[in-house]
Protein backbone atom coordinates (compact mmCIF):
# COMPACT_ATOMS: atom_id res chain seq x y z
CA UNK A 1 0.00 0.00 0.00
CA UNK A 2 2.94 2.52 0.65
CA UNK A 3 3.88 1.90 -2.99
CA UNK A 4 0.83 3.28 -4.42
CA UNK A 5 0.91 6.22 -1.83
CA UNK A 6 4.38 6.89 -3.06
CA UNK A 7 3.06 6.51 -6.92
CA UNK A 8 0.55 9.36 -6.06
CA UNK A 9 3.10 11.44 -4.70
CA UNK A 10 5.53 10.80 -7.76
CA UNK A 11 2.37 11.55 -9.83
CA UNK A 12 1.76 14.89 -7.94
CA UNK A 13 5.65 15.97 -8.16
CA UNK A 14 6.02 15.38 -12.25
CA UNK A 15 2.48 17.39 -12.34
CA UNK A 16 3.70 20.42 -10.02
CA UNK A 17 7.29 20.46 -12.07
CA UNK A 18 5.54 20.87 -15.15
CA UNK A 19 3.54 23.52 -13.77
CA UNK A 20 6.46 25.29 -12.86
CA UNK A 21 8.07 24.72 -16.23
CA UNK A 22 4.90 27.14 -17.31
CA UNK A 23 5.08 29.87 -14.35
CA UNK A 24 6.49 32.94 -13.68
CA UNK A 25 9.76 32.68 -11.79
CA UNK A 26 8.60 33.95 -8.67
CA UNK A 27 5.71 31.10 -8.98
CA UNK A 28 8.11 28.38 -10.17
CA UNK A 29 10.13 29.35 -7.30
CA UNK A 30 7.43 28.78 -4.94
CA UNK A 31 5.87 25.71 -6.35
CA UNK A 32 9.56 23.86 -6.18
CA UNK A 33 10.10 25.16 -2.99
CA UNK A 34 7.00 23.56 -1.61
CA UNK A 35 8.25 20.06 -3.54
CA UNK A 36 11.31 20.50 -1.73
CA UNK A 37 9.34 19.96 1.91
CA UNK A 38 8.14 16.79 0.97
CA UNK A 39 9.39 13.95 2.99
CA UNK A 40 9.95 10.20 1.55
CA UNK A 41 6.77 7.84 2.10
CA UNK A 42 6.91 5.35 5.08
CA UNK A 43 7.24 1.49 4.61
CA UNK A 44 7.46 2.05 0.75
CA UNK A 45 10.01 -1.43 -0.87
CA UNK A 46 13.23 -1.18 -1.25
CA UNK A 47 12.72 0.04 -5.00
CA UNK A 48 10.40 2.32 -4.38
CA UNK A 49 12.30 4.18 -1.67
CA UNK A 50 15.29 4.15 -3.38
CA UNK A 51 13.88 5.53 -6.31
CA UNK A 52 11.81 8.16 -4.32
CA UNK A 53 14.78 9.76 -2.79
CA UNK A 54 16.78 10.35 -5.17
CA UNK A 55 14.05 12.38 -6.93
CA UNK A 56 13.47 14.26 -3.36
CA UNK A 57 17.32 14.34 -3.50
CA UNK A 58 16.94 15.84 -7.41
CA UNK A 59 14.18 18.33 -6.64
CA UNK A 60 15.54 19.90 -3.29
CA UNK A 61 18.81 20.68 -5.34
CA UNK A 62 16.30 22.40 -8.10
CA UNK A 63 14.91 24.05 -5.37
CA UNK A 64 17.92 25.32 -4.23
CA UNK A 65 19.51 26.28 -7.37
CA UNK A 66 16.81 28.60 -8.25
CA UNK A 67 17.51 31.23 -5.80
CA UNK A 68 18.12 34.39 -7.59
CA UNK A 69 17.79 33.36 -10.96
CA UNK A 70 15.42 32.85 -13.35
CA UNK A 71 14.53 29.37 -13.84
CA UNK A 72 15.77 27.68 -17.15
CA UNK A 73 14.17 24.52 -18.37
CA UNK A 74 16.96 23.36 -19.93
CA UNK A 75 19.38 23.58 -16.98
CA UNK A 76 21.06 20.54 -15.63
CA UNK A 77 19.13 20.46 -12.19
CA UNK A 78 16.08 20.51 -14.13
CA UNK A 79 16.42 18.17 -16.06
CA UNK A 80 18.32 15.75 -13.29
CA UNK A 81 14.88 16.41 -11.18
CA UNK A 82 12.87 15.10 -14.14
CA UNK A 83 14.68 12.03 -15.22
CA UNK A 84 14.79 11.15 -11.10
CA UNK A 85 10.84 11.79 -11.31
CA UNK A 86 10.50 9.60 -14.31
CA UNK A 87 12.81 6.35 -12.61
CA UNK A 88 10.65 6.57 -9.48
CA UNK A 89 7.59 6.49 -11.54
CA UNK A 90 8.99 3.69 -13.52
CA UNK A 91 10.12 2.13 -10.16
CA UNK A 92 6.58 1.36 -9.40
CA UNK A 93 5.82 -0.59 -12.40
CA UNK A 94 9.11 -3.35 -11.98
Amino acid sequence: MSDDQSLIKARYCRSILKVAAISTDQEARGLLESLATEQPTPNASAAMAEAERAALSAIRELAGSQHGRSKSQSSSEWMRAARAIQLWLNAHDE
